[in-house]
């Protein structure tokens, strides 16, 4: 059993409290989901169930949080590591081993399994997140949906008796993310294991969990069963009936991305088969495609963080074979999958100026763009905040941010709903609709089908190196009626 008692946690870098009095009792056997808004708390009291909060992450604690009887500010975290499994946001977080076979080794490495048992449980839960392929795989050239399931698997093969999963299924395609909940559930249900799932994409995991406790400004504002907290998560806006917010327009501007024939490997690994591709100006376009596929090698071919093998690709009528990342960056913006890439100054407002500055913007038209971008994300707040100590959201939101501050014409984005409550989802939708408006043109890579269906214009999918149209009208059907996963299996 785990107790929590007035616990309260201010991290060392703010005087406000991330948690306040908070008093709850987890029983063994339990599924419960966490909800709230981006920033209320949640991964916070996860970190506190295994001792990071307050031995790893510093700050002014108060209460108690005790593991089956263990203190967690008086017991080393080594001894939760078998006793609750984590998984964090971020996978890069816990990943440490070169290559996948061995990262699924290490934890039970540290908990003294027998050779024999490790072996059966890198084999069980390879075969299960077919990682078995990629077992000699360098972790860094896999995608971040790969490196997701690797986490999810070198947590599970320890046998926690206890698992906290953080956004465990934010970068999954629909069809793994179901298999992984679905799997939590049987866990749950056949094994007795205790399942604490924070997650922002209510309507795929709200019917797992038995009990829900949402979270708001710190608080419990509420703790009991699921069909009772719906209410309050419709008024809360973290959970809403779908909505179309695009509009249909005939037509667009002219072709400003253009790739022919465009072939890439990793190694031996070929990933790109011939992709041929135009985005037009004021564009949405949404690129699909499960785990591995290639989206994300695809987008840096964009701007140059990779270079084709063969083919072309041309940006505002220009070869951009020649051209480096830097020449680009004013008029295409990138954001990758980890935001915390992105925050390295100790202000959000510092942050913000060094984009501004190395794009070469004079420093007069400074202060002006940076009360737009701090406002449209509603991120003014947090101006002076070290951007590390925001939460996962609020961290996309600033690394958004650093980008569009830049005011590209085109805007390149992997995986932004990574980490956003369901208003954060909604807020994000009608900047990008706003920015589409004024001629912006956005490419977006996600596995949130919803997004897609609510905001994109056109939907592609890759699949076996090359991509493919997929019918709007039919993604939308299939988002209004809640069945993601026949898309993520059919597109």
């Amino acid at each position: 059993m785990i107790e929590i008692e007035k616990l309260s946690f201010a991290y060392s870098r703010s005087e406000t409290p991330v948690l306040r009095e908070i008093s709850c009792r987890i029983e063994e056997g339990e599924f419960i989901l966490i909800v709230g808004k981006s920033g209320c708390g949640k991964s916070t009291l996860c970190r506190a169930l295994n001792g990071l909060v307050p031995h790893f992450y510093g700050g002014t604690f108060s209460g108690k949080v005790s593991v089956d009887g263990l203190d967690t500010r008086k017991t080393p975290t080594s001894k939760f590591a078998g006793l609750v499994g984590m998984v964090f946001q971020d996978p890069e977080n816990q990943l440490v081993m070169t290559n996948v076979e061995n990262e699924l080794a290490f934890g039970m490495e540290n908990l003294a399994v027998e050779r024999e048992e490790m072996r059966r449980r890198v084999t069980q839960f390879g075969e299960y997140f077919n990682l078995k392929e990629y077992f000699d795989r360098f972790i860094p050239e896999l995608s971040g949906g790969e490196k997701q399931k690797v986490a999810l698997a070198s947590v599970l093969a320890m046998n926690p008796k206890y698992i906290v999963l953080d956004e465990p299924t934010s970068q999954l395609d629909t069809e793994n993310a179901t298999l992984f909940l679905e799997f939590l559930a049987r866990l749950n249900g056949e094994m007795g294991v205790t399942i604490i799932l924070v997650e922002h994409r209510l309507e795929r995991c709200l019917r797992y969990a038995r009990r829900v406790i949402f979270m708001e400004e710190g608080r419990i504002l509420f703790d009991g069963g699921r069909d009772a907290v719906e209410r309050s998560l419709r008024e809360k806006n973290l959970l809403a009936d779908f909505r179309r917010i695009a509009g249909r327009e005939d037509g667009y501007g002219e072709a400003i991305v253009e790739a022919r024939n465009v072939h890439f490997s990793y190694g031996q690994h070929p990933v790109l088969n011939g992709v041929d591709l135009t985005i037009r100006k004021g564009e949405l376009v949404a690129i699909t495609g499960a785990n591995g596929s290639g989206k994300t090698t695809l987008i840096k071919q964009l701007n140059g963080l990779l270079r084709p093998e063969s083919g072309s690709i041309s940006e505002l009528g220009k070869d951009i074979s020649k051209a480096t990342t830097a020449s680009l960056a004013s008029e295409l913006g990138y954001l990758g999958q980890n935001p915390n890439d992105y925050l390295f100054e100790q202000t959000l407002r510092k942050e913000l100026e060094f984009t501004l500055s190395n794009l070469g913007v004079k420093e007069g038209e400074w202060d002006e763009r940076i009360e737009w971008t701090l406002s449209v994300l509603d991120l003014a707040r947090f101006g002076e905040v070290f951007p590390r100590d925001l939460s996962c959201g609020e961290r996309e939101r600033t690394a958004l941010a650093s980008i569009l501050v830049g005011q590209p014409r085109i805007l390149i984005l992997d995986e932004p709903t990574r980490g956003l409550d369901y208003w954060n989802k909604i807020k994000l939708g009608s900047i990008l609709e706003s920015l589409r408006r004024e001629g912006m043109t956005t490419v977006l890579v996600t596995h949130d089908y919803r997004f897609i269906a609510e905001h994109a214009t056109r939907v592609l999918r890759l699949e076996g190196g090359k991509l493919s149209e997929a019918p709007l009208d039919w993604v939308i059907g299939l988002a209004s009626e809640g069945e993601g996963r026949k898309a993520e299996e059919n597109a």
